[in-house]
């Protein structure tokens, strides 16, 4: 059955399991809620953050990440143990990936990154879809937990997003893969600073249940005035001068 239908089908059922249906209005105020979240997750200034990896019991991977605002935000990802860099946008699809000075080739968010069990998709929210068929699938005092369906060009079935209702920001994300109860990949955000006039986690923690494995991030947030030189150019990205502690 094609994915639409059977996600029509999931959303019909959970509404008519629901004490009430929820009113244009209720419907209405949950897509002002989606489109906040989405505002708060969107850089509103240059923002640099320290990474260590860590997958089971292995030792630190040492990463930078860098965000560049505008209306077209984009993430540069930097391992240097892995002569690896990536330019990413934040939305589903292809961005850049090369090695050392390598011409640069399409990259997917969703593909695993060199020495970590990680994918880009993981330091910014990929959740974001159409809303017509998204409802609430459990809320409390704190927390509302949003039933997405992605697009049919993303390689999941069904988001399950738990979101902190005061300061809008996700804090656990499910992904499902292949039917909507395999659960692939769970998310959790926690330890949230105020970076740049938005909250950012820096601990992210992923479990991969197809790998059997979970990897930690711990991230060290800052803000800064400038980019380093060509860091955002599609042909330039990979020779920008980089470094672990400050530039």
């Amino acid at each position: 059955m094609p994915r639409r239908l059977i996600a029509a089908a999931v959303t019909a059922t959970a509404l008519l399991l629901a004490t009430t249906v929820p009113s244009p209005a209720s419907l209405a105020d949950l897509y002002k809620f989606l489109e906040r979240v989405e505002r708060m997750a969107m850089p509103t200034h240059i923002l640099r953050a320290e990474l260590d990896i860590i997958t089971g019991d292995g030792d630190p991977v040492k990463a930078v990440l860098f965000v560049s605002p505008g209306d077209e935000p984009r993430m540069i990802i930097d391992i240097p143990a892995a002569d690896w860099r990536a330019l990413l946008p934040f939305a589903w699809g292809k961005g850049l990936v090369a090695r050392g000075e390598r011409r640069p080739v399409s990259m997917s968010v969703d593909e695993v990154i060199p020495g970590t069990d990680l994918r880009p998709m993981e330091f910014f929210a990929f959740w974001k879809t159409d809303y017509n068929s998204t409802f609430v699938s459990d809320e409390s005092t704190n927390e509302k937990t949003v039933s997405l369906y992605p697009p049919e060009t993303v390689p999941y079935e069904l988001f399950v997003i738990g979101f902190d209702k005061a300061r809008m920001v996700p804090l656990t994300s499910k992904y499902y893969t292949g039917t909507m109860s395999n659960l692939a990949r769970l998310r959790l955000d926690s330890k949230h600073i105020m970076v740049g006039s938005r909250p950012r986690p820096t601990h992210i923690e992923i479990r991969d249940y197809g790998e059997n494995r979970t990897t930690t991030v711990e991230l060290a947030w800052s803000v800064l005035a400038e980019l380093p030189d060509g860091i955002t150019t599609d042909a330039g990205f990979h020779l920008a001068v980089l470094s672990l502690d400050g530039g």
